[in-house]
């Protein structure tokens, strides 16, 4: 199993927020109807408000880049990039205990 887990920081106003929402819930969406993906979660940090933190798990490594080059991983990148304060940290970990 492959374990990312990316930080996202974007815009706080209610505006941008409801709009990034969306494009979060359509990604979401489609990214756990692939195969290989085990786990796509979305958290916001509790006392920091903009700051999300997506949590995923994938099968396989063949699974995970089938999900980076996908039509709607591509999509929401390309929309979502402009209610982004900085680049998306990605971080693949390894479980200890």
């Amino acid at each position: 199993m492959i374990t990312i887990t990316a930080f996202l920081r974007v815009k706080k106003n209610s505006a941008d927020l409801e709009k990034l929402n969306s494009l979060f819930i359509r990604l979401i969406e489609e990214t756990r109807k692939e195969p290989g993906c085990q786990k796509y979660d979305l958290h916001e940090v509790t006392d920091q408000p903009g700051l999300f933190i997506m949590m995923e798990e994938w099968s396989s490594e063949v699974a995970l880049e089938n999900h980076n080059t996908s039509k709607h991983f591509k999509n929401f990148v390309a929309s979502a990039e402009s209610y982004f304060t900085a680049p998306i940290e990605e971080f693949q970990t390894k479980r200890i205990i």
